[in-house]
């Protein structure tokens, strides 16, 4: 199954969640009370965007090369991470309570996913600026990780609760600024002079918005002329 099927079946599937959650909610405002049930219920469904929309990130670095093991790492954390949100959120069922060995776990994933999510989605924006992208990615893993120690050792410390909130608003200064500055360096860039669409027996399917190769092609309406050439 193609990334572009995957994605198709994501879209699909968030906006199935999306109507469900929004019946919930128009349920819990008729019946006149929200309850706990229906609270759970809805955080599944977020839980489930998250590690799909994370997992779908993931198999698209995995399709772009250069950082392979990056994608197939965060496309197989998310069900994990799925897995343990929905044990958390559901273990009352189990042991009429919270379960605050499941909670921890929870919210490890969570932070663990969330720094694979950012350092994939800004590989995948990154164009030139690809430096600036993966040094977000290193800083969301830094932040990532002290926040699960955080969590699972509670330091009482502010300096250790500074140090993680320095590093989580330098990672979003990055991951944000990446984007901005790319924007700002292909301000006046020539666009690419043709596009290969196809290639046959030798010869190419080109679509140019300008003459090719001393070919005078009538500019059709929308700007572009498709063009067949002997492939060099």
């Amino acid at each position: 199954m193609t990334r572009f099927r995957l994605a198709r079946i994501f879209w699909i599937g968030a906006a199935v969640i999306l109507i469900a959650a929004a019946l919930i909610a128009v349920g819990a405002v008729v019946k006149g009370d929200f309850s706990d049930t229906d609270g759970r219920i809805l955080v599944t469904l977020a839980a489930l965007l998250y590690t799909g929309g994370a997992s779908l990130a993931g198999l698209a670095l995995v399709e772009r090369g250069p950082a392979r093991g990056l994608g197939w790492l965060v496309a197989l954390a998310a069900p994990c991470c799925l897995v343990y949100v929905v044990w958390a959120i559901w273990s009352f069922a189990f042991d009429g309570g919270g379960n605050e060995t499941a909670d921890r776990l929870a919210w490890s994933s969570v932070l663990a996913l969330l720094a694979g999510l950012i350092a994939a989605t800004g590989l995948l924006f990154a164009q030139r600026i690809i430096a600036l992208a993966a040094v977000a990615g290193v800083l969301a893993g830094l932040a990532s990780a002290l926040s699960i120690v955080g969590i699972w050792t509670e330091p009482s410390g502010d300096v250790f609760v500074k140090v993680i909130a320095v590093l989580w608003i330098l990672t979003t200064l990055c991951y944000f600024l990446s984007p901005v500055l790319q924007r700002f360096t292909s301000v006046g860039a020539q666009p690419s002079v043709a596009r290969v669409l196809g290639v046959l027996d030798g010869v190419e399917l080109v679509a140019s918005r300008t003459a090719l190769e001393g070919i005078s092609v009538e500019t059709p309406l929308r700007g572009e002329r498709l063009i067949l050439r002997r492939r060099s």
